[in-house]
């Protein structure tokens, strides 16, 4: 498998309720490989596939995130829903902040989900609305204040 088998096996999983964008953009540089939206917003996903693990535990994964694609989604964070999928063989990791993290092998194991539960988190994402703890916090503060 490759990226471009990976993306299309998880596209190929969504509900077909959620607005699905490939993006292929030459002239701008760092823009994400794909756009979701659905009634509680839009997520942009970078994706990137390794085509296996390092065999020690505490070895970094080594992944092909440009400067420019960490760029934007830090940019974009701050106001709207934006991840990192990195995948191997059949699951992968999904990043929502600190995208220019190392990530060894032992975190990756302990925090990987199955590659058919990827589908699941972007329908929730786009539909349910963000599930970060942070904007609930602030929605309950807004809700709070006289």
């Amino acid at each position: 498998m490759n990226e471009h088998s990976f993306v299309r096996s998880i596209h190929n999983a969504l509900s077909p309720d959620v607005y699905k964008w490939k993006i292929h953009d030459t002239y701008t540089g760092g823009v994400p490989d794909a756009m979701y939206a659905g009634p509680a917003g839009v997520l942009f996903v970078e994706y990137k596939y390794v085509k296996s693990l390092p065999k020690k535990d505490t070895t970094v994964i080594h992944h092909s995130l440009s400067a420019l694609q960490c760029a934007w989604l830090d940019r974009m964070k701050w106001s709207t829903n934006v991840a990192l999928i990195l995948g191997c063989e059949d699951t992968a990791l999904i990043l929502e902040d600190d995208f220019s993290a190392n990530i060894c092998k032992s975190k990756y194991i302990e925090q990987s989900i199955k590659r058919s539960e990827i589908a699941d988190w972007i329908y929730t994402t786009v539909f349910s609305g963000r599930g970060h703890e942070k904007t609930k916090r602030i929605t309950r503060a807004r809700e709070q204040s006289p």
